[in-house]
């Protein structure tokens, strides 16, 4: 019955592949995508109030675990550079891993038990760069299926700064006349404590969507989250909730800034925790440090695994390969990993820096991403 439908389902891709959906129908659907910005709207309550600062816990030096088992080398490109001397990292947890039967493998043998670190500092290794511009092309095998924007603005909140992490994706192809593929992510993040405390995601598929909106309150160690889903733009359904947590957490979004924050040469293996309408953990081991020719040219790179444990924005459950540049800038050159029925990556080719007033709206990105192609 597996391969059965397996073959139903590649039946229809080869019997739509060279379809899709005209360009100026596909670039309203995305301008139309509906955006973000708290800074027009009712702030939520415990969103940048007045209140004790987070002091960062700074040494000379790293407190881990290392885990029993080191990850092997395998042929992914990944890269990128960072410097966490200062930070400790603390409270170990056992976690049990599941081995894969997968290609890209980067553990052998999982081990039954192991003990890794969750980041718990104060500071945040979250990298932040105002004006950064970055353009993906995302594959599914050898087919391109779309396009992913990434970009981060310096903004004033109540007169006070934060940074805003925004992110659209731009279908192609067939998978514009199947109606996946528009999405949109935004993470605002505290520019005193380098850390998230707003989230808004948008997807869609040819009838329904839904919106997340999720707040992280860092002083009261709460997720607060609400989901709407739509049918032909109408209401169905919601969904809201709190969750405690403990430590620090990230988003689905600023998750990807906070690992490229973190890699270089002597990068700890750690568990990241990542909150949307729940809280899981992201489990990132570095590989090597290599040199590869990528779509923006020849790089040094570091190679890194992460290992979700649940779907979270832009990470999906299983392993993926992140390179990212070994240098000041830790481009996030090609993320690498298994999706059902083949493989799909998401590689960096193009790169600029915004005005700082550029606007953040889906058509005033749409805008950029066809400027910048």
């Amino acid at each position: 019955m597996k391969y059965k439908t397996i073959s139903i389902i590649l039946l229809v891709v080869l019997f739509i592949s060279g379809c899709s959906e005209k360009r100026d129908v596909v670039i309203k659907k995305i301008e139309n995508i509906p955006a973000e910005n708290i800074s027009e709207e009712t702030i939520p309550m415990v969103v940048m109030t007045p209140a004790e600062k987070l002091e960062p816990i700074c040494e000379t030096k790293i407190s881990i675990e290392k885990p029993a088992i080191k990850p092997v080398k395998d042929h992914e490109k990944s890269s990128s550079d960072t410097d966490l001397s200062e930070c400790v990292w603390s409270q170990t947890e056992t976690v049990e891993t599941k081995t894969l039967e997968e290609k890209n493998t980067v553990i052998t043998k999982a081990p039954q038990k192991k003990k890794i670190p969750e980041i718990t500092v104060s500071k945040s290794p979250l990298l932040v760069v105002p004006g950064e511009c970055l353009v993906f092309r995302i594959k599914w095998n050898f087919a391109n299926v779309g396009k992913l924007i990434l970009a981060c603005k310096k903004e004033k909140i109540d007169n006070q700064e934060v940074y805003h992490f925004v992110g659209l994706t731009v279908p192609e192809g067939i998978w514009t006349k199947l109606g996946s593929g528009y999405n949109r992510f935004d993470s605002y993040i505290d520019s005193k404590t380098n850390l998230p405390f707003y989230y808004y995601q948008y997807s869609a598929s040819s009838t329904t969507s839904q919106i997340t909106k999720s707040i992280i309150d860092h002083r009261t160690k709460t997720l607060s989250y609400e989901v709407k889903k739509y049918k032909d733009g109408k209401q169905y359904g919601a969904k809201s909730g709190k969750v405690n947590f403990s430590g620090i957490l990230f988003d689905g979004l600023s998750a990807l800034y906070a690992i490229r924050g973190m890699a270089g040469d002597r990068m700890p293996s750690a568990k990241m925790p990542v909150g949307i309408t729940k809280i899981t953990g992201i489990y990132l081991f570095f590989v090597e440090k290599n040199i590869d020719t990528f779509i923006v040219g020849k790089r040094e790179y570091w190679l890194i695994q992460s290992e979700a444990t649940e779907d979270e924005a832009i990470f999906r459950k299983g392993r993926l390969f992140v390179s990212i540049s070994a240098d000041r800038e830790k481009l996030p050159l090609l993320m690498k990993g298994k999706v059902p029925l083949g493989t799909g990556t998401v590689e960096l080719i193009s790169q600029k820096t915004l005005n700082a007033n550029f606007l953040t709206d889906s058509k005033s990105l749409t805008e950029i991403l066809n400027s910048t192609l």
